[in-house]
């Protein structure tokens, strides 16, 4: 196991990774810039490690300061936890040369380039059984593109093969919207840092997009866990996850975890692996394979007791697996969305600035995590997630009513967020009767649909100074705004028997 881990990342996946890692009875070193002194992750590190904002708005993607920091501080391994970093070959690269082990799947080691990768996926996939889409090959000629449309089919996607956390993905359901998606992506690869090599594949009308949580220790040990139902997406970002998929039979169900073992032998991965599929009746495609943790990990851990995130960097240094299937549990259901900082009234434009008061929801089963605390600001220079709030329940009908419960007590008083936004989801018949498919938020006409069913930003606003004033008279206020005030990674008012292990 390793003896200090270096965690190069920030907010709620910084605080997580170095919970885990002190779980581990290892040392976590907190890599933060001046102005992140007051996040929780670098609260709870062993250490924490300061990094120059000077050279790039974001000092968290300079590759050179952490292999410097990683270097200086003496880690055995680096945490990118999920993101860009998670996929950066030439950090992988570095930190490799210096003898430091890098937390993420093994695949970036074996000096493949995202093309190769893609290639690699589906050639993987095929030998195992499972279908994978038309599409094209990778290329760093953009002109081809126009060409190979005409073979893959429209609709389609333009993707950048090294893309993650739905970033440089862009629809073309026609010839006329092509050129506009690949200078999209394009304009995107220049914005993250993406190389430019791009590729197109052919997507479904309304496909459900259902990913499977998989764990694999170095001998090829590996345990299949729930699975969970992403097809609440927004700009090609999941904002409502829930697992099991209360969509998929169980015949469905049964052909892909017969396909699974083969298709992640094949891979050769260890650690954690998500591997996603576009789901259509009873049509199953290879979608992606996500060899980081991701942002929802939090839900497997809530529904079946397993800290993932823990068992990721116990597998990857080499320790081998101790769970066995059937010591997880797998009984209930868990709803998890992520409040971000963005203006729905407004084509969801950011929305930073303070935190005049955050009032935290309680109830039995509701979990709340978040980094900030009432008076925080909040930076237009990263992700805009302010808060994941996940609720377990005994059906997912209850989770759905306790999860509205929750979004309507929780106010955030200075900026806008997605809250009434989330609310509208929830209420929206093609969500309540699975009929919700990963294509709904790609078209303004589904968004303006869901506000129109929604509070008007004055009604929200009343709302929000009525619960304000419930909130100063409630007999609980003192204790829920001392929670709010140490502002600790997470609230959890669990009432039950359910403990993660």
């Amino acid at each position: 196991m390793y003896k200090r881990v270096l965690v190069a990342n920030r907010g709620l996946i910084q605080a997580a990774c170095v919970r885990a890692i002190k779980g581990l009875d290892a040392e976590a070193v907190a890599l933060c810039e001046e102005g992140d002194f007051n996040q929780v992750g670098v609260r709870e590190a062993s250490r924490a490690y300061v990094i120059s904002s000077n050279k790039k708005s974001s000092p968290y993607l300079d590759i050179e300061q952490i292999v410097n920091a990683a270097v200086e501080c003496k880690a055995d391994a680096v945490h990118p936890g999920y993101g860009f970093l998670a996929s950066s070959t030439e950090l992988n690269k570095k930190l490799s040369d210096r003898g430091i082990a890098f937390i993420t799947s093994t695949k970036l080691t074996k000096g493949r380039s995202s093309g190769e990768n893609k290639k690699f996926l589906n050639e993987a996939a095929i030998k195992a059984g499972i279908a994978v889409l038309p599409h094209s090959e990778v290329f760093s000629d953009i002109s081809k593109l126009l060409e190979e449309a005409k073979n893959v089919g429209y609709p389609l996607m333009v993707k950048a093969a090294g893309a993650a956390s739905g970033r440089c993905i862009r629809e073309a359901r026609n010839p006329a919207e092509l050129q506009t998606a690949i200078d999209s992506v394009l304009h995107q690869c220049e914005r993250f840092g993406y190389e430019k090599d791009l590729y197109l594949e052919k997507t479904l009308t309304h496909p459900h997009i259902i990913s499977f949580p998989i764990l694999r220790d170095k001998n090829g040990n590996h345990v299949i866990l729930p699975e969970l139902e992403c097809s609440v997406q927004f700009r090609f970002r999941k904002i409502l996850v829930e697992s099991p998929s209360p969509l998929l039979s169980k015949e469905c169900r049964g052909r892909i975890l017969s396909m699974l073992p083969a298709f992640i032998d094949n891979l050769g991965l260890v650690g954690h692996i998500d591997v996603e599929f576009f789901v259509a009746e009873n049509d199953v495609y290879l979608l992606d394979v996500k060899e980081s943790i991701q942002h929802f990990h939090g839900v497997t851990n809530l529904l079946t007791g397993v800290d993932v995130l823990r068992e990721q960097i116990r597998l990857h240094s080499g320790e081998p697996l101790l769970l066995r299937k059937d010591s997880i549990r797998t009984d209930g259901s868990v709803i998890a969305v992520n409040i971000e900082a963005m203006d729905p009234y407004n084509k969801f434009s950011p929305s930073p600035g303070k935190i005049e008061r955050m009032f935290i929801p309680y109830g039995e089963g509701v979990v709340v995590q978040s980094p900030f605390v009432s008076g925080d600001t909040i930076s237009s220079n990263y992700e805009s997630v302010l808060a994941k709030v996940m609720v377990y329940s005994s059906t997912r009908a209850k989770a759905i009513s306790n999860m509205e419960a929750a979004l309507s007590n929780f106010r955030i008083e200075g900026i806008s967020t997605t809250l009434p936004f989330l609310r509208g989801i929830l209420k929206h018949p093609d969500f309540l009767n699975l009929k919700w498919t990963g294509m709904h938020l790609n078209y303004e006409s589904r968004v303006s649909e869901i506000l129109e069913n929604i509070n008007s930003r004055e009604e929200e606003e009343q709302a929000a100074l009525i619960a304000a004033l419930a909130l100063s008279t409630d007999s609980n206020a003192s204790t829920i705004m001392a929670n709010a005030e140490h502002g600790g990674f997470l609230w959890a008012m669990f009432r039950g028997n359910r403990k993660l292990q």
